[in-house]
């Protein structure tokens, strides 16, 4: 028996499918909440197996969406006698009135997969992700693993039996790999090819085709990935990363392997930007990212200043007030595209 056909104790102590336990346990905590010691067995159920957690992803993504399309309350309600009714048998869980509400349950697993899996483009069974400006977005793939996307970021997410694969197209990502897989994880910036073997990791693509690929635990190897022949494509430049080094590369320049404050180069994902002793040039440019009011050095001499400090992502105002008040800097507001203007205060 493997993991994903344990029994579950909850709807009928008897084996459940990963999206119908998921669709119960939803149920449990969407409506009234979990009885004593329910809690910790959906935990465990969690726990158990990464299809758990990408399933109930799933059912969790695609009842939001159809709670705000709008859901009848008859069959609102019908959901909800489904979770009242006996539990001692499967049969019992799913007579009568609690059938309609499994209906309504298997509509919103087969729209949480077509939410993963919706065809893209050219790519067969591909599904593309993007955030704008100042957006952050949490993804739940299908095998249970976790990409963050930073402000203005792009991926594309083709899953086949062979590779589990990631293109980051564009802006930032984070990823937590699903452990025990049997399939590689592969993620493609550019020309690079990194693949994870159990572990947490940070890619970056900046805006001069510069690619930064960040370890926070376990390990990757990057591979330079020669795509520019008719024939296969041909793996070199493989180097291998422990936790806290950062690989840095350009199509014309060398790699740079340096180790990092990870917490800095991460901070992103809770929204923070963390400089330490950073050029003010290099800091007003992480600060645009996330903000449509650009801030704009009018001053070139105002560039290497050296700065630290931490702000909150998309408050330019604050990142302002806080350099004007450190440095002899002054701000021009009232540009035509509303850009705040920096120059010397002298």
């Amino acid at each position: 028996m493997n993991e994903a056909s344990k029994p579950v104790e909850g709807p009928e102590d008897a084996p459940l499918d990963p999206f119908e336990a998921a669709a119960y346990w939803h149920g449990v905590f969407e409506d009234g909440g979990p009885a004593a010691g329910q809690r910790e067995r959906f935990e465990e159920w969690l726990a158990a197996d990464p299809r758990h957690r990408a399933a109930y992803a799933s059912v969790e993504y695609a009842w939001a969406g159809m709670a705000s399309a709008g859901v009848e309350d008859r069959i609102l309600s019908m959901r909800r006698e489904a979770l009242a009714a006996p539990r001692n048998s499967r049969a019992g869980w799913l007579r009568a009135g609690a059938g309609a509400a499994s209906i309504v349950v298997a509509v919103a697993v087969v729209v949480g997969i077509m939410v993963i899996h919706g065809p893209l483009g050219g790519h067969s069974g591909a599904r593309e992700f993007a955030t704008h400006v100042g957006e952050r977005s949490s993804i739940t793939l299908p095998d249970g693993s976790t990409v963050v996307l930073d402000t203005i970021s792009r991926i594309e997410v083709a899953f086949d039996p062979k590779v589990r694969l990631v293109r980051l197209l564009a802006g930032q990502a984070w990823f937590e790999i699903a452990k025990n897989q049997i399939r590689p994880f592969v993620v493609e910036a550019g020309d690079r090819m990194v693949t994870a073997h159990g572990t947490a990791f940070d890619v970056r693509i900046e805006e001069n085709d510069r690619i930064q690929v960040t370890l926070v635990e376990g390990r990757v190897s990057v591979e330079a990935l020669n795509v520019g022949g008719a024939g296969p494509a041909i793996l070199a430049e493989r180097e291998d990363l422990l936790p806290g080094d950062q690989l840095t590369f350009t199509a014309r320049r060398p790699i740079t392997k340096h180790k990092v404050d990870v917490a800095k180069a991460t901070s992103w994902r809770e929204g923070r930007i963390v400089f330490d002793n950073d050029t003010l040039a290099n800091a007003v440019a992480e600060v645009n990212r996330y903000s449509i009011k650009k801030i704009i050095l009018a001053d070139p001499r105002l560039a290497s200043l050296r700065m630290s400090g931490v702000f909150i992502a998309g408050h330019s105002e604050s990142f302002v007030e806080t350099v004007t008040g450190n440095f002899p800097i002054k701000v021009i507001s009232g540009a035509p595209g509303g850009e705040l203007l920096l120059t010397a205060a002298d």
